[in-house]
């Protein structure tokens, strides 16, 4: 028995730069207890259409069909009516907490408030130890203390549970989850997934999951709906669309994971970019990226093709007229070959036997209110070779984000060496020539890119902007040039120049932000969770970009991140941290197959496995 039927559903968002359609002719039923998860990249409508089911719409949308649950109509609904069902029927959990949590209330008047909106007579000796049963329920120990305390007190982990507290203190009969595990390290997100297994199945809770990790999804779900410019595309139950995936997009999508790849050179990627959902599509807007397109994928819109019962796929290939497709063998793939420039390989004249990076024994202490210490980085010591690409992975306030900011420079109050060459770091760098040399030489990508583009700038700007601080000429002449140079070398074309970074998507800010960082040919460049907030389609092409750029323009890398299948694929060596200290550190495959250490064994133990070994 279905809990909530969503027919004909659409979205539109009405903006100064046209109609948004963000949601088209959806249709979808879920069954009461069920977990069905909602796939695609960003931009794709899974989080319209979750805002949609809970109400929670701007005041430029407007949404027409039908989403019906609980004997009502709720598309109809004004916002009066609303009120009495948000967060008593229907919750959700939002990405972020830190934008959920209000940062001056604490966590348990936080959870009582959300008792109180639907039982507002309900007595304060209740209310409390409902909100310590509920704290208990989501595994935060000592919940007489944590009920006190305020959102800035908790780490990410214990702030997402206290989120899922507020959003079952009313036992709701349906969950709407958003990205929950997204900002999550690997432990921490595998807690939070049993956390919601366990809890779901406890209450019989209905939950809809939106999210763009597979191995999340595949952990979870019992259904499974794949999302493309607003439409579904394909649908079915988890094993159906992790071993027997039949639309081509969903391929895509499977296929860039690095899981597929090992061994490879390059990662698969989808050719091209998500559509703009301002256009009015001819046909199936999956057919620009799509290499095995026939002609009627230009002209009319697939239907759903029933595979099974309870699998159904829009795709001309399974239409009886089309050509023969071995699904089983199918490869439907892109591998990224990037077109040649004028860069040639090298290694900067550096001894590729001698470090490019030496850090000794660096140890860095932070100043707390109340004059108390605490020590971020303990006694770390490593080195990067020319050309290499070295990983550094941990749990969030592992110290791995302080070690990068000490060889940048941005920290300099550390105890230990850091060297750059030939350049002490941990002595004043005096010279004029020096530190001209370490701003060229040196870069960081960071990993929000709408926060680390200035969103006032042009992208023509902002990539060469390095050369007019420096009051250097560009080696293509002129700033245009140059810009239009380096956004090519990065797969994006001149149309972009005259755009501003709020109109770019992750990805292509992101691979601003790499243009930016290489257009000053630096021998390292330092990646500070590039791909965390990425779609893996997108991931798959800026990790194939870190590779091409690497072997082609030869500097070294400080790859920082919580993906081990990405660091797997991408590094040439590996380093542990925890708690500050370096626990290991080796060649990747050694550490992959053979961890020695108890915590590298348990944060390889907590990366959610996909399926079968491959589709």
């Amino acid at each position: 028995m279905s809990l909530i039927e969503i027919k004909n559903l659409n979205v539109n968002y009405k903006t100064t730069r046209g109609e948004v359609h963000a949601v088209r002719g959806v249709n979808l039923s879920v069954a009461k207890g069920e977990v069905l998860a909602i796939v695609g990249e960003s931009g794709c409508g899974k989080s319209a259409l979750l805002k949609s089911v809970m109400g929670l719409m701007p005041a430029n949308a407007v949404a027409t069909g039908q989403v019906s649950a609980f004997d009502r109509e709720l598309v109809s609904l004004r916002e009066k009516e609303w009120q009495g069902i948000r967060g008593k029927q229907i919750s959700m959990l939002f990405q972020d907490p830190m934008t959920t949590l209000n940062p001056t209330m604490t966590i348990g008047s936080q959870i009582a408030e959300a008792l109180l909106i639907h039982h507002p007579k309900m007595e304060k000796e209740k209310v409390r130890k409902r909100v310590y049963e509920l704290l208990s329920l989501v595994g935060i120990k000592k919940p007489e203390v944590r009920a006190k305390q305020y959102p800035y007190q908790f780490s990410g982990g214990m702030r997402q549970r206290s989120v899922l507290a507020i959003a079952i203190a009313n036992e709701p009969e349906l969950l709407l989850a958003d990205e929950p595990t997204t900002a999550l390290d690997v432990t921490v997100q595998a807690q939070i997934l049993g956390l919601l297994q366990e809890i779901q199945k406890k209450l019989n809770m209905t939950t809809i999951l939106v999210s763009h990790d597979l191995r999340v999804v595949s952990s979870i779900a019992d259904r499974v709906a794949v999302m493309y410019a607003g439409k579904i595309v394909e649908i079915g139950t988890r094993d159906e669309i992790f071993t027997d995936p039949r639309h081509p997009y969903t391929w895509g999508l499977l296929r860039s994971l690095p899981e597929y790849s090992q061994g490879k050179e390059m990662l698969f990627t989808i050719p091209g970019m998500p559509p703009d959902l301002r256009q009015d599509f001819v046909g199936d807007a999956f057919a620009p990226r799509n290499r095995y397109a026939l002609q009627i994928d230009y002209e009319e819109e697939p239907p759903l093709f029933a595979v099974s019962d309870t699998h159904k796929a829009a795709t001309w290939l399974l239409d009886e007229r089309a050509p023969r497709v071995d699904f089983s063998t199918m490869d439907m793939v892109h591998e990224v070959s990037m077109e040649e420039h004028e860069h040639a390989p090298r290694n900067h004249g550096e001894d590729p036997k001698k470090p490019l990076v030496s850090v000794n024994h660096l140890t860095k202490d932070f100043v707390l209110p109340g004059k108390k210490k605490m020590t971020a980085v303990k006694d770390v010591s490593f080195s990067i070779m020319p050309g290499e690409i070295f990983g550094l992975v941990g749990e969030s306030g592992s110290g791995k984000s302080t070690v990068a900011r000490c060889i940048m420079n941005a920290y300099t109050d550390f105890e230990g060496e850091i060297f750059y060459a030939d350049i002490p770091l941990h002595e004043r760098v005096a010279r004029r020539r020096e530190r001209r040399r370490l701003s060229t030489e040196r870069q960081m990508i960071f990993q929000d890119s709408a926060s680390s583009l200035n969103g006032r700038m042009k992208i023509s700007d902002i990539v060469t902007e390095p050369f007019r601080i420096r009051h250097e000429k560009p080696k293509r002449g002129s700033l245009k040039k140059e810009a239009a140079y380096q956004l090519s070398y990065v797969g994006m074309d001149e149309g972009y120049l005259n755009k501003h970074p709020g109109e770019l998507s992750g990805g292509q800010r992101q691979r601003v932000a790499i243009a930016r960082a290489v257009a000053t040919d630096p021998k390292l460049l330092i990646a500070d969770e590039p791909i965390a907030a990425l779609d893996v389609s997108i991931q798959a092409q800026i990790i194939n970009l870190f590779k091409h750029l690497q072997v082609e323009h030869g500097f070294s890398i400080l790859f920082i991140a919580h993906d081990l299948a990405m660091v797997r694929f991408l590094c040439d060596r590996v380093g542990v941290m925890v708690d500050g200290e370096m626990v290991e550190m080796g060649e990747t495959e050694e550490i992959f197959s053979n961890p020695q250490h108890a915590y590298t064994k348990e944060l390889l133990a907590a990366i959610p496995k996909i399926g079968k070994e491959r589709p």
